[in-house]
């Protein structure tokens, strides 16, 4: 897939490689990017799949939508023996972790003087899967992702630190590594325990957002925070 711009393209640009289906996430598709009534004005459809509109969403969700996109592909048997393909390499992760103790993590994104992170829906949902607790959700936060503060950050005292990593390259580690320095260097973290025993796992924002990705980071999260 041709990239056409490195946030949203130009309706412009958008036009140049005369699409016949537009997907993604709901934001693109309004005032910010390109409105919608603008790509369906020209007869191009829109497709948003409710794993990315549902704050509720969990991998059933998205599992769903990939079995809608076989459907407007005429690709239904491609999609189901996918959905079954993952649903087995995730079963087999679970096997080994199921006697385990429920590990509790908290999610990194960034910071600008207090910390961005996930706290209810998709990302909450899917590490439950493989016994990760997140200690943001069940906090009366009406979001998906949000900040919050450092004090709530050391009073829920993680297990692991999940960083999420923005490198363009998988063989750069430069974005992970600042942002650990960064936490180590925190002077008010020092009695959190993740940052104590040095309890780092990278994971790119298509990983734990709705994507084909999400079974196979699973499997390498589990493997990483459960040490099997």
């Amino acid at each position: 897939m041709p990239v056409l711009a490195e946030k949203w393209p130009s309706y412009e640009k958008l036009m140049s490689v005369s699409p016949d289906f537009v997907t993604g996430w709901e934001v693109p598709f309004t005032k910010r990017g390109i409105p919608a009534e603008k790509i369906e004005s020209a007869g191009i459809p829109i497709f948003v799949p409710d794993s990315m509109q549902d704050t509720n969403a969990n991998l059933d969700t998205l599992f769903k939508d990939m079995l809608e996109y076989g459907k407007i592909f005429g690709k239904e048997d491609n999609a189901k023996k996918w959905v079954e393909g993952q649903k087995k390499k995730l079963s087999a992760v679970q096997d080994k972790i199921s006697n385990l103790p429920k590990v509790k993590a908290f999610v990194y994104d960034s910071d600008d003087g207090e910390p961005f992170t996930a706290f209810e829906g998709y990302t909450t949902n899917i590490l439950k899967l493989i016994g990760v607790e997140n200690v943001m959700a069940g906090k009366n936060v009406d979001k998906t992702w949000g900040k919050t503060s450092w004090e709530s950050f050391v009073q829920a005292d993680p297990d692991y630190i999940i960083i999420v990593d923005y490198d363009t390259s998988d063989r750069n580690d430069d974005d992970f590594g600042k942002k650990v320095a960064k936490l180590k260097a925190n002077p008010q973290l020092q009695s959190v325990k993740a940052i104590k025993e040095d309890h780092f796992v990278k994971v790119k924002l298509s990983e734990i957002t709705p994507g084909v990705r999400t079974v196979d980071a699973l499997v390498r999260l589990a493997e990483e925070m459960h040490k099997k």
